[in-house]
């Protein structure tokens, strides 16, 4: 006998759900119709205390899931599927993953009469309000597939744009990495061998490698003490990092920084003008387009610049001035906005502008990758070549002293 979970509709058109005990699912959905319900959903229920493999978590569906589910369900639609057909079809896709629990979900909640909108508005980390916006264009105008197949491909754009710029940064956290490697191994190895023997010859040393000779001594001495605090302050900050309003003040301090500053304003201007493209060239009104962008765009430091450039929109100001007021996109950005208002264009230059920035962000990425591999590099031959000079300076020192 197993457990299942379900929910079903009541005469009154109110969801119900529990737990019954029964052999097969058919013979739990027999039961429940024969207590006067419509069955909605029954899956079997998992045990208490029961993740994933192991024993373990295997965490949400990724965005990568969510970017196949769209184009899948687009294409189920496209060929003439209901709604409730696909998602039921793509519910027992072994290809979706994690994924498959979250459609289910939503069949059920459009079995219950909500939106294909309004379902999806409540898984918000997996659907962001620009994709719930367009949806609910898409089922007010009869356009769902359209609108789905448009959201699957800009999602696979952002994600193939998001891993240009994760490889490029893998480069010089490598250097970083193998540097502190170096340095490590150069304290915990190598100076152990000349530091008795240059302290009991009496050389004299110069006050770096003293230092470094002191930093391995207690290395040597609380290796294992030091160790167990860099793993907490790791995890530490790996739990604080978590917290939305610390990545949002990290964030801020990063964006002070001249380089890094450049790069966020590029990305920044990328994530407005594409999102403010797709709903405008989708029918979303600007006002309730902007009110949406507002929420994506919150995450940042600068949340209450865009609050008052939607705020200044919705009072009768054009979106060129208000924009240009808060200095919230670069000048360059602000003229074609311009441009586009004044030729009834905005939706189309919007994509414009995103592609033109978007360009320069993995630009100036590639420049930021240029500059920080080498200066490793460099900078690490000239701290252990120089600890290396410094230590045989002491010990032919002591040798000529000795002879």
């Amino acid at each position: 006998m197993a457990t299942f979970t379900y929910r079903a509709l009541t005469q009154a058109g109110q969801i119900v759900s529990g737990e019954i005990t029964a052999p097969t699912e058919a013979e739990v959905r027999r039961r429940i119709e024969f207590l006067g319900l419509m069955p909605v959903e029954t899956i079997p229920a998992r045990p208490k205390g029961e993740g994933g493999r192991f024993g373990l978590s295997l965490g949400g569906p990724k965005a990568e899931d969510v970017t196949l589910f769209t184009r899948d369900l687009a294409l189920l639609l496209k060929a003439g599927a209901r709604l409730d057909e696909a998602l039921e079809l793509l519910s027992g896709d072994a290809d979706l993953g994690r994924m498959r629990a979250v459609v289910r979900k939503l069949r059920a909640d459009v079995l219950a009469g909500q939106s294909f909108a309004e379902a999806a508005a409540g898984e918000p980390k997996l659907f962001p309000p620009v994709y719930v916006a367009l949806v609910r264009v898409g089922e007010a105008s009869g356009t769902m597939d359209r609108i789905l197949d448009l959201l699957a491909q800009e999602r696979a754009r952002a994600e193939q744009l998001r891993r240009k710029l994760m490889e490029a940064l893998q480069y010089p956290a490598f250097v970083l990495a193998a540097a502190g490697g170096v340095l490590v191994f150069f304290l915990l190895f190598v100076l152990p061998q000349f530091s008795t023997v240059l302290r009991d010859m009496g050389a004299k040393l110069d006050p770096a490698v003293e230092m470094l000779l002191n930093l391995s001594d207690l290395a040597q001495a609380h290796g294992a003490a030091l160790g167990a605090g860099a793993c907490g302050l790791v995890a530490i900050a790996w739990l604080v990092l978590r917290r939305p309003a610390t990545r949002t003040a990290v964030m801020g301090a990063l964006a002070r920084l001249p380089l890094v500053r450049t790069i966020l304003t590029f990305r920044r201007s990328a994530v407005f003008c594409r999102n403010l493209s797709i709903l405008l060239g989708n029918g979303v009104t600007l006002t309730s387009a902007l009110r949406i962008i507002v929420e994506v765009m919150a995450a940042g430091d600068d949340a209450s610049v865009w609050a008052a450039t939607s705020d200044k929109v919705r009072q009768g100001a054009r979106l060129s001035d208000a924009v240009a007021a808060g200095a919230a996109l670069p000048p360059m950005a602000v003229r074609m906005l311009r441009l586009g208002e004044e030729t009834g264009q905005l939706a189309m230059l919007s994509g414009r502008i995103a592609d033109f920035y978007e360009e320069k962000l993995q630009r100036s990425l590639a420049k930021v990758v240029a500059i920080i591999g080498p200066a490793a590099i460099v900078t690490i031959s000239v701290v252990v070549g120089g600890l290396i000079v410094s230590v045989m300076t002491a010990l032919l020192s002591v040798s000529q002293s000795i002879g």
